[in-house]
This record gives structure tokens, C-alpha cells and sequence, in this order.
């Protein structure tokens, strides 16, 4: 990532951490499990360097339960099935929680079928994709992910100028032999917000090709987004195959929002609201009524399992043996960075920039809530 590390950062221990967002998430109203299994989306993306998804995004969901924008006891239910799919009501809960409770039903339903998809509305942001398509590996299934932003939302389509779409990331994970295994997990955007939030709590500027300004130049600014700017989408500009990002935000929009019923960015009202953007194009208090979209496939539908994991290795390996460019020490594989990451920061801590930490401790004080988390 080219943003550079917070060199006041301070190193917190994974495990405490974890267990002081279970005391938060328990204080605002949810059950331990529910406590427990929201707090483990979050601590993995630190966990494996997506420090995008992470601690960073705990005063907002803590903001949100407060205000009761996100319930802190949804009723999650089916509200429609066939054996291989399903639709599911996540009646504005923790996406964490709502999200871990889809991917478990195309899990099963896979188990049952030979493939699970299922689609989710109503539901909030929801935290690192690659988790939820991470848990098809342990069944010996390729796993997949994708969410929208609900109604907000400010990239706008190729050649336009109204934002309707946010980053609208995509997961794939799939099996290997030979650890690690293979996990994409990205934004359709040339960068997640995160990353812009970032990068603003660090004073830092951003490379030029990911945001646009107002006036639809390029910009180093990454502020330049809220003040009526937008993120390009995977390619940037049409010369550059930016309709391939567009197309790609599109996808996720139509399996995440038109599919389940979930909120899209490209409603009538952005067009009377003259080109509205991001969150300003959500009134406030307003439901997210964000949607989600998971799969699971079974291998051994295809072919035995231990001849894909074996061909697996053995295409990763020719890979990561062919020749580099000048200045390439070597070739990665998709989720090897976050394998190694989360051996490190299990072993000696996590790196949370100082505005992270200090939000932290206002949340502790906030809350009466002990924070004791440092290595």
C-alpha cells in the first residue's frame, strides 16, 4: 500500500483487543455470540494488514448502535428459499453478525446441493469481504462475497457525472494444498474509502489515478472525495479500461441490491437531487438497507478435491518461479500477504495508528469500559 506506516503507531496485543470490542459490542446491546462473532470480523482485518476494515471502524458502528441506525438484536430470518439458494431479511443488524449468518446458509445449502448462493437485505456494512469467502475453505469449498454501500455511493458511471455506486468490493477464496490459500478480496473501486480515511488521519497524500476532484481533475487530496469529488473505478478512465470497474460495480449492485431488493445508488432521486453524492445522498437517520451477495461451491462437484488442490499448488508455483521485473524480489498470490501478516501480528502485536488507538480510549472512557490492550 502506498500510504506510509503511522510511525507513532502503537502496537496492541490481538487477543485483548478483540475481547475489548466483545465488551463494547455486549455493552451496546448485543448477545456474547453475536458480541463474539462481529468482533472477529473485525480484529482478522487487522490482523492480516487490512487495516482499512479494522479498529478504525468500531466508532462508527458504535455511533450507529447508539443511535439505533444498526439494531443491536435483529431478527434474522429467510424470508424466501430454494434448496440451493436463499433471500435473507437482516432487519438492520451488525453486518458482521448478518453476514456470518448468510455465509453459514450457502455453506449448508451447498453441503446439501453442491452449490449455496444467497443475497441479503437490509443489512449494514459489513466488514472485510475475504472473511466471509474464507469460510468456504474449511469445508473444502470455494467461497464467495460481495456487498454495495446501500444508497450511497459516489462513483459515477463511465462517462457520467451523478455518483450511484461505492466501492463494492468482491472475495473469492478457494483451497490449496500447500498453505496459504487463495483469497481475492477487493474493492471494484481503484481503492476501498478506507484507505482515503487513512491517508487523512496521517496527513498524507495519495497517489494520483484513485480520486477525483469536483472539477474532474485528478488529485493527491484525499479529502478531495467528501468536498464533491469521487473514487475512480477499477482502470480509472475510459482510456484506461475504467468500463471494466464500472461493469464490475454494476455486477456487485445487481447481485447485492436489485437481486435481494436491497438499496442501489442508482435510484431516480440522485437524478433529481442533481448528482447528490455518498452519504450525503442518504438523509440522515435514514436505514442503510445495504445488501450483501455469498456463494459457496463444492469442488468435489467438479472433480476430487485433492487433484484441485494438488493443480492448485503447482500453478501458484509455476507463478511465483517466472521471471520478475526489474526491481521484483518476487511474485505474490492473492491472500499470501494477509498469510503472512496475521503469523506476524499474532506473534508480536498489532500496529494501530495513534488516531486509531485515541478512539479507542474514547470509546473506553465513553463506555466504562477498561482498555488494556497494549503490548
Amino acid at each position: 500500500m502506498p500510504i506510509s506506516p503511522d510511525p507513532d503507531s502503537v502496537l496492541v496485543n490481538a487477543e485483548r483487543t478483540e475481547r475489548f470490542i466483545v465488551d463494547v459490542f455486549t455493552k451496546l446491546g448485543l448477545s456474547e455470540a453475536n458480541a463474539k462473532d462481529a468482533a472477529e470480523v473485525l480484529i482478522m482485518a487487522d490482523i492480516y494488514g487490512v487495516e482499512s476494515h479494522g479498529a478504525p471502524r468500531l466508532p462508527n458502528y458504535v455511533a450507529r448502535l447508539k443511535s439505533e441506525l444498526i439494531k443491536s438484536n435483529p431478527d434474522i430470518r429467510v424470508v424466501h428459499e430454494l434448496p440451493s439458494t436463499a433471500l435473507i431479511d437482516g432487519d438492520q443488524g451488525l453486518g458482521m453478525v448478518v453476514g456470518r449468518r448468510a455465509m453459514e446458509i450457502a455453506i449448508k445449502k451447498a453441503l446439501n446441493t453442491g452449490a449455496g448462493f444467497v443475497s441479503v437485505k437490509n443489512s449494514t456494512h459489513y466488514g472485510i469481504a475475504g472473511f466471509y469467502a474464507r469460510m468456504a475453505l474449511e469445508h473444502d469449498m470455494i467461497g464467495f462475497s460481495m456487498t454495495n454501500v446501500g444508497s450511497g455511493g459516489d462513483t459515477p458511471p463511465t462517462g457520467g457525472k451523478t455518483g450511484f455506486f461505492g466501492t463494492n468490493p468482491i472475495a473469492v477464496a478457494a483451497p490449496t494444498k500447500t498453505p496459504p490459500a487463495f483469497v481475492m478480496d477487493f474493492a471494484t473501486s481503484v481503492v476501498a474509502f478506507g484507505k482515503l480515511q487513512i491517508a487523512m488521519r496521517r496527513n498524507q497524500e495519495i497517489p494520483l489515478g484513485w480520486v477525483m476532484d469536483s472539477e474532474n481533475n485528478h488529485t493527491t487530496d484525499p479529502a478531495a472525495r467528501a468536498g464533491g469529488g469521487y473514487i475512480l473505478p477499477i482502470g480509472g478512465l475510459k482510456d484506461t479500461g475504467g468500463h471494466k470497474g464500472y461493469g464490475l460495480m454494476l455486477l456487485v449492485d445487481i447481485l447485492t441490491g436489485v437481486l435481494s431488493g436491497a438499496a442501489v445508488g442508482a435510484t431516480a432521486s440522485k437524478l433529481s437531487e442533481g448528482g447528490v453524492q455518498g452519504e450525503r445522498a442518504r438523509p440522515a437517520g435514514a436505514a442503510q438497507n445495504t445488501g450483501h451477495f455469498f456463494g459457496a461451491l463444492r469442488i468435489d462437484g467438479f472433480r476430487p478435491i485433492d487433484e484441485f488442490k494438488e493443480e492448485m499448488d503447482e500453478m501458484f508455483r509455476v507463478i511465483r518461479s517466472s521471471e520478475k521485473l526489474p526491481g521484483w524480489e518476487r511474485i505474490y498470490i492473492h491472500g499470501e500477504d494477509q498469510w503472512e501478516a496475521e503469523k506476524d501480528r499474532r506473534a508480536n502485536g498489532i500496529p494501530l495508528d495513534r488516531p486509531t488507538y485515541e478512539s479507542l480510549e474514547q470509546i473506553s472512557v465513553e463506555l466504562e469500559i477498561p482498555l488494556d490492550v497494549k503490548e
